[in-house]
């Protein structure tokens, strides 16, 4: 039996309607199945976490020799990590679509999927306003952690190792969104900055000003 999980966009942003389909095949015989599950993953620390599960389908018989397709839909968490940035994939960071089918009681993988994750607009706002001042982001990772005062649901961050003109060393650069904009942390060296920026709103001027600041 295989199974695999494809959504209907080729990427999508955390906070919105993550909507596909599970896909079923190759049994050989006919088969009682319990269910149908899809989990999200991403890496943190090194370890692949579920982030989200959801429940695509209650009990059914898959034909022998025939296939099935599910639909599903499901809201990404603010959250969760992006992958790309620019057009460009962030090595460290993996988002994948676990399909899992219960028969007879028992789970069992049938199929994992990439998944690729563009940024919110207020992450996106950012990482360019940065980078079109000569910043460049040579690392970024998910880490286990918290930032206290800051509404987070995971126990995760993710965040991006910044380099710039006359910046005086590396700076850490941190994500942590939520359904009205993102909060973003830069810290490192004699720089300790903490303000939010609106998912919809337009390159600010408190944000440019930032940005000279920390280039200074």
């Amino acid at each position: 039996m295989f199974g695999s999980a494809t959504l209907d966009e080729r990427g999508v942003r955390p906070g919105t309607m993550a909507a596909g389909q599970v896909h079923l095949g190759g049994a050989r015989e006919d088969l009682a199945v319990d269910g149908v599950t899809v989990t999200l993953m991403t890496v943190v620390s090194g370890v692949e976490v579920d982030v989200l599960r959801c429940d695509v389908s209650a009990g059914f018989t898959l034909a022998a020799g025939r296939s099935r397709a599910i639909p599903f839909g499901q809201p990404l968490p603010w959250e969760t990590p992006f992958t790309h940035f620019a057009g460009e994939h962030l090595p460290a960071v993996s988002v994948r679509l676990r399909t899992t089918v219960t028969v007879a009681g028992k789970p069992v993988d049938v199929g994992v999927t990439p998944v690729t994750v563009h940024p919110t607009g207020g992450q996106w706002l950012v990482l360019d306003t940065l980078r079109r001042r000569g910043w460049t982001f040579p690392r970024c990772e998910v880490r286990q952690g918290t930032v206290p005062g800051v509404r987070q649901t995971d126990p995760f961050l993710q965040w991006f190792e910044c380099e710039g003109p006359d910046a005086g060393g590396p700076l850490r650069l941190t994500f942590v969104a939520n359904p009205v904009g993102v909060d973003v942390l830069i810290a490192g060296g004699d720089h300790d900055e903490r303000f939010a920026v609106r998912h919809d709103a337009e390159v600010l001027e408190a944000l440019e000003a930032r940005a000279t600041v920390l280039s200074a």
